[in-house]
């Protein structure tokens, strides 16, 4: 029998973020994020493929109910992130494909280009880490940055994700099909590494 999932909060809060699930009205927010940063975000079209389609508000609030009533369900645990003080979305972020049994998941993110250099996301991915491991009892937490995505690497470093493997020409790198290698870091259950307070 599969291990019962536990509960997962809906909220999380650090120095600078509220970290939550999205919900219904978050559309609008979440567009304006998106627009202002689509051009990074279709660099990237092997990890970010949604960002090559159309975009709207009413695209983005269709995700944010769909998203918030997966993780309801306990099957995907998207999280916006969103600054304290005001409320914009300046990310995303969350625990993705969770096997309970295995006691893994995949952690993935985007930041709003305008808020980018800041450390963010890194507060965010940090923080996130910190709950699939001292809530949801994680073994492993695995990210997939594309190759020449320098800031993601970079920032699975940062969080204490370590360089496991390249899974080769897997992935597609770019807007022209060119085929390239995707990097696998992970974080294995080890929570005093990851301080999100750092």
């Amino acid at each position: 029998m599969a291990p019962t999932p536990p509960t997962i909060p809906g909220r999380l809060e650090t120095a600078r973020l509220i970290i939550r699930r999205p919900e219904a009205g978050d559309g609008a927010a979440l567009h304006r994020a998106i627009t202002e940063s689509i051009e990074e975000l279709r660099r990237w079209p092997a990890s970010l493929g949604w960002a090559m389609g159309e975009q709207s508000v009413e695209i983005s609030q269709a995700y944010c109910e769909a998203a918030g009533a997966a993780f309801m369900a306990r099957r995907d645990f998207p999280l916006l992130l969103t600054l304290r003080e005001t409320g914009a979305v300046v990310g995303s972020s969350g625990l993705h494909r969770p096997d309970w049994s295995a006691g893994t998941f995949e952690i993935g993110w985007w930041g709003h280009t305008p808020s980018l250099g800041q450390g963010l996301v890194t507060e965010g991915v940090r923080a996130i880490l910190n709950l699939a491991f001292e809530t949801l009892g994680a073994r492993r937490v695995e990210a997939l940055p594309e190759v020449r995505n320098h800031r993601s690497c970079a920032l699975c470093e940062r969080v204490c994700l370590t360089w496991d493997r390249a899974l080769g020409a897997t992935r597609l790198l770019a807007a022209d099909g060119s085929p390239g290698v995707t990097r696998v870091y992970a974080a294995v259950r080890q929570p005093s590494k990851i301080d999100p307070k750092a």
